[in-house]
């Protein structure tokens, strides 16, 4: 009976823990894609662009995470920044002066922050999702995306 009682109390811990544990990643939409990046002031013209980029790199996934590439570095976010460049594993560091981790979570403006810069020394085609994807194609009409107001 003592072996009964203990699976009973013992067993829900462990249910909790498994699902409790697991974060759950945040797909975002294109329009959410679309309002992140009119906040963090991308040009209003390339927004298509970028929500492109985030289609074609992660799915919109904000907390993807990918690897291991060349020379053992990892990909991260929503923009799949890479390692071996722009951020550094478990500290600051990079061409972002960044965490890599901190790229994957459902906070994303860091994330645009970091892309604006890739973008602006390498060009979108610093992204291999990019040039197959969104390079000469139709691009996601976000137009009827409305900013929300605060």
């Amino acid at each position: 009976m003592g072996r009964k009682v203990e699976l009973c109390l013992v067993l829900p811990l462990v249910v909790i823990l498994l699902v409790g544990g697991q974060a759950e990643a945040k797909i975002l939409t294109q329009c959410e894609a679309a309002r992140e990046l009119q906040k963090a002031k991308v040009t209003r013209s390339l927004i298509s662009n970028w929500v492109c980029l985030m289609q074609s790199e992660s799915g919109l996934d904000t907390q993807l995470v990918t690897g291991p590439k060349t020379a053992s570095s990892y990909s991260y976010g929503v923009f799949q920044i890479n390692s071996s460049k722009w951020c550094s594993r478990g500290h600051s560091g990079g061409l972002c002066n960044k965490r890599c981790e901190d790229f994957a979570n459902d906070d994303i403006q860091d994330d645009i922050e970091c892309a604006k810069k890739i973008q602006s020394l390498e060009g979108f085609k610093a992204w291999d999702g990019w040039m197959k994807k969104c390079k000469n194609k139709p691009l996601p009409n976000v137009a009827n995306c409305k900013r929300r107001r605060r």
